[in-house]
Order: structure tokens, then C-alpha cells, then sequence
């Protein structure tokens, strides 16, 4: 199963990095989980949210944001749109579904009702 993230938002922010202390390069994103396989892609409901500092180039985490910070973040979370969390089917998936169908007819057909051939 192979995994992408949807990018919702990536922000440049102004704040100072708690590192370096670099006025410039604060970058906070938020990103949703999908995974692909054969049969579906599936989009998940959790937001994956991170803030790497782009000049000392670390993450920067929760515990280390001053209140700036804090407050910049909230902003920033409440002006995401959310994908829906939902489960697609491939055509893959589709055509093992009709397969299926059509074979169990088929079997239904022959194997229980021989009536239908004899003349």
C-alpha cells in the first residue's frame, strides 16, 4: 500500500524560529493522510500538521512554540479545508466485483439448474 499526503496549507510565517531565532523561514503545513492500494484510495480524516524551520532546518514542536507562535498556528488551523474522509474504488475493484457476479451466475446457472438446456 502506498501512501501520499494531500497538502492543505503551507504557511510562511513571520515569527521567530526558537532555534535559530531567524525572523524568515518558518514553515508550518498541514496535510492529510491517503493511501492507495489496487482495489481503493483511501482518505483519512487526520490532519498531520508539522513547522520546520527552513534556515536551521529543524522541526520545530509543540513544546518549543513560544505564544506568537501559538496563536499564528490556531489562525492558520481554522482556515484549513478538510478533504471528507472517504474510501474510493478502483476500476480494479470493480471489475473483480462484476467477475465475480458473473461467474457465480454462470455456476448458478449450470450446476444447479440443467433444466434450462434440455429440450
Amino acid at each position: 500500500m502506498k501512501t501520499e499526503y494531500i497538502v492543505l496549507k503551507e504557511a510562511v510565517l513571520n515569527n521567530n524560529c526558537p532555534e535559530c531565532y531567524s525572523t524568515e523561514g518558518l514553515l508550518l503545513s498541514f496535510k492529510q493522510q491517503k493511501q492507495l492500494s489496487k482495489l481503493f484510495i483511501k482518505t483519512k480524516k487526520e490532519v498531520i500538521e508539522s513547522m520546520d524551520c527552513r534556515k536551521c532546518e529543524t522541526t520545530i514542536f509543540p513544546g518549543r512554540w513560544t505564544d506568537d507562535i501559538e496563536r499564528v498556528y490556531n489562525y492558520h488551523k481554522k482556515t484549513i479545508d478538510l478533504k471528507p474522509s472517504n474510501i474510493k474504488f478502483t476500476r480494479l475493484f470493480y471489475l473483480i466485483i462484476f467477475l465475480i457476479i458473473t461467474i457465480s451466475i454462470v455456476l448458478y446457472i449450470f450446476l444447479l439448474r440443467p433444466e434450462f438446456f434440455q429440450a
